[in-house]
């Protein structure tokens, strides 16, 4: 019933926010886990020197060099790359193979890293990732049982190796999705008012932002909000209790949802009191057929349960252009003058609309 509709924004196969960098932090990862088992095989080598000891700390050091590398990419970017994503996530198991296949015997300790890069794979980036990491770890582990010594002579420990892999990223795979649902629904309930199923405060909040900081806030895509109070509905509930305040409430949500635009935002703030963000609205009569709109619905509910009820809206509207022009920025203006216009149309009886005027703006 929700009808949030944001315009596109371009999809990434990982994830990224504005206070999460996914990126940065598996390249900062890379520098203090990679220090870590270098200082481990360094003392290791030290106190056993042995060529293969010597190579694996080489090529760890390699490693932890690559990382600080990537840090230093990653914190000069500003956006994402899938591109960049794909070749930091097959170097990691490649530098890794290179040390278990250098090292035989001595590198077994590192085993535990492909888990590692695995678990982070699909836990930052999603089920792509993982699979990238997952064939890479395969393709490292097959060519080691063919050609390197070690390996090769302990052939079933490659095998249980690879089917180690291959199992838990299958395993990681379903936590995934199963993770990523359950996000899914928990930012809808977030959003989402739990009485009518219409976008909440919150929500409504984030959409009233972009549309107007958006550059075709204006012209013919320009938006307007129309808060909506509903006349009657005290006696309603009064008459006939909060049960069936609540049915009113919700039919009243799924018929405006019905009559709206696909591209219009239905929000309850609490109460009786609902917004819709009418978008692309090019003046101010159009403004008035969206509000009429609204009238209707109102007038077509005659009765809730088989019990009469005569409800109308009392309906402030606030282009939102105009608190640009004021120099008003985020919902809070918006509904404040909005709110005002509101009670300006009640005053003059019910089923009115009155729009928000620069007086309106202000905070005094």
């Amino acid at each position: 019933m929700e009808q949030a509709h944001q315009p596109a924004r371009r999809a990434y196969a990982f994830a990224w926010s504005e206070h999460r960098n996914p990126e940065r932090e598996q390249a900062t990862l890379r520098v203090w886990m990679g220090a870590a088992v270098l200082l481990a095989y360094g003392i290791f080598a030290w106190l056993r020197p042995s060529h293969d000891a010597l190579l694996v700390t080489r090529l760890v050091a390699l490693y932890v060099a690559y990382g600080g590398i990537t840090l230093l990419i990653v914190s000069r970017m500003s956006a994402p790359s899938e591109k960049r994503l794909t070749v930091t996530t097959i170097a990691d198991q490649t530098l890794l193979g290179l040390a278990l296949a250098a090292g035989g015997a001595i590198a077994l300790p590192l085993i535990w890293v492909m888990f590692w890069f695995l678990i982070g794979s699909g836990c930052r980036y999603g089920k792509r990732t993982l699979a990238v990491s997952c064939a890479t770890a395969l393709i490292i582990v097959m060519a080691m049982a063919i050609w390197q010594p070690w390996w090769r002579a302990n052939l079933p420990a490659a095998i249980g190796l690879g089917l180690s892999v291959l199992g838990a990223s299958v395993y990681l795979s379903v936590l995934v999705d199963r993770l990523g649902n359950a996000n899914r629904d928990l930012a809808r309930q977030a959003s989402t008012d739990p009485l009518t199923g219409l976008s909440n405060r919150y929500a409504l909040e984030k959409i009233v932002d972009h549309a107007m900081t958006a550059p075709e806030a204006n012209g013919d895509h320009a938006s307007a909000l129309l808060l909506i109070d509903l006349d009657g509905f005290k006696e309603v509930n009064d008459t006939y209790g909060h049960a069936v305040g609540d049915l009113l409430l919700q039919a009243f949500a799924q018929s405006l949802a019905k009559r709206m635009r696909k591209s219009d935002t239905i929000a309850r703030l609490g109460g009786d009191e609902f917004v819709v963000l009418a978008h692309q609205v090019r003046d101010r009569a159009e403004v008035l057929s969206v509000a009429d709109n609204i009238h209707s619905v109102l007038d077509a509910i005659t009765s809730v349960q088989d019990r009469p009820v005569s409800v109308s809206a009392s309906i402030g509207a606030c282009l939102l252009s105009s608190a640009v022009s004021a120099h008003q920025s985020g919902m809070t203006a918006v509904l404040r003058a909005a709110d005002r216009a509101m009670y300006r149309a009640k005053s003059l009886g019910e089923g009115k609309t009155v729009f928000a005027e620069t007086r309106d703006f202000e905070t005094n």
